[in-house]
């Protein structure tokens, strides 16, 4: 069961006024897509680039909403006569204040995660540990904005007994401010990198946007985790925390057991329990000892916590792995790339342990949000390329082809492409049972379509 709301609690928590209706109406949770509206909750009318909520005020009561929330205007063309109306001033500023009490009224402990890559797989690998034996509620899909994260909140379950959220940057202060909605217990920055260096500039300025997720813990109880030991980063970090528990993730704390192309087994520091991971590399040992340090802190056993990590599974585009084209291998990491990320995952498929193929090729869309720096991110990726061996890079789109200008004495075949289908062509000239491909990038149209074409089962004759 989510929060409920009556009339006078909504008035009074979103500063607004009864517009029209009665005010005696029943409780109800509150909804923001008037597709998903069931009968019994409140509507809340928001405006969106392409469409305003006002215009389905009339949809909202036929559905069977007790009423809706809306901007304080003098008409309402298309409200049924018979709603029950709350005005205020901003329905967005009121979806982050009835979110904020719920937050308060379910006050379940708060775990928040930010950082430049690594936001959602250290999130679902803290579910899958946490849920063993408790009640979980994390933020749904991969859009960590402040209105998934309202949503996020209002959806919450009375019940709930750990909140596990993203929490995304696009400028400074919207860290702080969002953080002030969700007010954590446990606050992670998984590490920091260039991306978004588009609008905040440097990577100094990127470790204080993060950081700004610290200054938002209780200075008393709270827990600060740091995947990265980035100087700006940690830096940033001791100054705003003062004497607030910080832990600072140390790889030589980690002990590698194995790697298999199914998993990789590694220790953290406890005797006779080892972690299994579905998932191979630096970046997702990283996000699995900030899930261990949270949960760990959080009061749960060495081997309660391996139990759970190893149910979690990697959601599309996180190192997934199927039989393709003409039985290659194919490795899907596009949902998102950083410089780092990406030698992280390139990495991880030129170990023979993990990917035992004997040859190799690599498929490299762009990486984003990294403004004018973006050349030359894509250049300097393409000087660490150069001392790899694997047989073929093959570039897609303008941002990726600047990779090639970065490469010297290289021992691989490049290929630029501009489309998916030029991709395609290019791997079906060259692979085979024998074959791996990895594909990564930041999640896009064209990178997408390579992957679906590359996976499809061929068409029957």
């Amino acid at each position: 069961m989510k929060i409920e709301f009556g009339v006078q609690e909504i008035i009074e928590t979103v500063a607004g006024r009864l517009v029209s209706g009665s005010a005696d109406a029943h409780r109800g949770s509150v909804c923001d897509d008037i597709e998903s509206l069931e009968a019994g909750q409140w509507y809340i009318a928001l405006p969106e680039k392409r469409r305003d909520g006002h215009d389905f005020l009339k949809e909202a009561h036929e559905r069977g909403a007790l009423g809706s929330i809306v901007l304080d205007r003098r008409r309402y063309p298309f409200a049924h006569p018979a709603s029950v109306l709350v005005g205020t001033n901003s329905t967005l500023n009121a979806h982050y204040e009835l979110a904020r009490r719920v937050r308060e009224k379910v006050n379940p402990k708060v775990i928040a995660i930010t950082g430049s890559s690594g936001k959602s797989t250290t999130r679902d690998m803290l579910v899958s540990i946490l849920s063993r034996d408790k009640k979980v509620h994390t933020s749904e899909g991969n859009k960590p904005d402040a209105r998934n994260l309202a949503r996020t909140l209002l959806s919450m379950p009375c019940d709930t007994d750990y909140l596990v959220i993203e929490v995304a940057q696009r400028g400074r202060g919207q860290i702080a401010w969002l953080g002030t909605i969700l007010s954590p217990d446990i606050a992670i920055v998984t590490n920091i990198g260039p991306a978004h260096i588009d609008t905040l500039g440097s990577i100094e300025n990127i470790s204080f946007a993060k950081c700004e997720l610290f200054e938002t813990l209780n200075p008393e109880t709270g827990l600060a985790i740091l995947g990265d030991q980035n100087h700006n980063l940690t830096r940033r970090a001791q100054i705003v925390l003062g004497d607030t528990e910080l832990q600072i993730y140390d790889e030589n704390s980690i002990e590698e057991i194995a790697v298999t192309p199914e998993h990789t087994i590694f220790s953290n520091g406890s005797e006779g329990v080892l972690f299994e991971l579905k998932a191979h590399g630096n970046a997702y040992i990283r996000d699995a000892w900030c899930a261990i340090s949270c949960a760990r802190h959080l009061g749960m056993a060495d081997h309660e916590i391996a139990e759970g990590l190893k149910a979690y599974t990697p959601p599309r585009g996180r190192g997934n792995r199927s039989i393709g084209m003409k039985d290659a291998l194919i490795i899907d990491e596009s949902f998102s790339a950083t410089p780092d990320s990406v030698r992280a995952a390139v990495s991880a498929f030129l170990d023979p342990r993990a990917v035992p193929y004997q040859r190799k090729v690599i498929v490299l869309g762009a990486m984003e949000s990294l403004g004018e720096a973006s050349e030359a991110i894509h250049r300097r990726l393409g000087n660490w390329f150069s001392g790899l061996s694997f047989e073929s890079l093959v570039l897609l789109g303008q941002p990726a082809g600047h990779v090639a200008r970065g490469l010297h004495d290289n021992r691989f075949e490049v290929k630029l492409c501009q489309n998916a289908d030029e991709v395609v062509a290019v791997l079906e000239a060259k692979i085979d049972e024998a074959t791996a491909v990895l594909v990564d990038g930041s999640e896009s149209v064209p990178l997408r379509a390579v992957i679906r074409k590359l996976t499809s089962p061929p068409a029957r004759v």
